[in-house]
């Protein structure tokens, strides 16, 4: 069998053997930063001197194939298989521009190292070249393929209709924030900046009846909503043509978390929900909900 395809048909026992057997109940809830910072932690501990649970290369390799799960989610591409001794790495994006990176050998520095830093500055590293390519092409989101066993299908059914959509929500963000805010320097995307959407919504809305009357201010407000939300979710954009008033999923712009657990989230219906409950922060204590 090709290398590369029996890595791929393994990765569902590892991940799963990894994150149900090898560790503690909801160590590793996601594939975030925190949770590899976690998992890092535990190699060293392993790693240490005299211990009784010196990592084993079974116990390596699943923590290998968790972090590059963890780094094709957040910066999308697929695994490659390095025939010069990598073995398997993974490949962001294309649009990215990175070479391959090699998940064993982060993980090796990491023992080396010790500093307990090592995948979070890989994670950090990737972070940083998605936000200056997302700087560079608004709207652009990067595509992960599926991992046989761990992915749910990708498809996004408003394929055609967010095309045309996030690209256009995000050239008129700044008409959009001159036209309805009154401290447009605030709102830079981060969870605190919900307080300026939160109140710019109730000023501008009587009620949640209302929202759906005010079709402008509401599609910024749905998208700046469902941006920041979405990376705390490690959610993807998606849209079902419709009838809202027959499924809330239906005609709306909602956000889709394919891992770990597939959660989804209406940043209308969540808009809906500040204007019924008028107490300070619901906006972010939402959002922390959902991160």
């Amino acid at each position: 069998m090709d290398p590369l395809q029996e890595w791929l048909e393994g990765m569902h026992p590892r991940v799963t053997g990894l994150v149900d057997h090898e560790l503690a109940q909801g160590a590793l809830p996601d594939y975030s930063a925190a949770s590899l910072a976690r998992l890092e932690a535990e190699v060293l501990a392993r790693s240490a001197r005299n211990t009784r649970s010196a990592p084993t290369a079974e116990f390596l390799e699943r923590v290998a194939a968790f972090l590059g799960e963890a780094l094709l989610t957040l910066a999308g591409g697929h695994w490659e298989w390095d025939d010069q001794g990598d073995g398997p790495v993974v490949a962001p994006d294309a649009a990215l521009g990175l070479a391959p990176l090699s998940p064993a050998r982060i993980v090796g520095r990491a023992q080396e190292s010790g500093d307990g830093g090592e995948f979070g500055r890989a994670y950090r590293s990737l972070e940083a070249a998605i936000a200056e390519r997302r700087a560079a092409v608004p709207g652009w989101e990067p595509v992960k393929e599926l991992t046989p066993g761990l992915d749910r299908d990708l498809t996004l059914y408003g394929e055609d209709f967010l095309a045309h959509w996030l690209p256009e929500r995000a050239a008129q963000h700044h008409a959009w924030l001159a036209t309805y805010t009154r401290r447009p320097e605030r709102w830079d995307f981060s969870p605190d900046s919900l307080g300026e959407l939160e109140e710019t919504l109730r000023e501008l809305v009587a009620c949640s009846e209302e929202l759906a009357s005010h079709p402008e201010f509401t599609d910024g407000a749905v998208w700046y909503l469902g941006e920041v939300i979405r990376p705390a979710m490690r959610a993807r954009w998606n849209y079902y043509p419709g009838d809202p008033a027959e499924n809330m999923f239906l005609g709306r712009p909602f956000l889709d978390q394919f891992l770990p657990d597939g959660r989804t989230a209406v940043p209308f219906l969540i808009l809906q929900i500040a204007l019924n409950d008028r107490a300070p922060g619901m906006l972010r204590r939402i959002h922390d909900r959902l991160a």
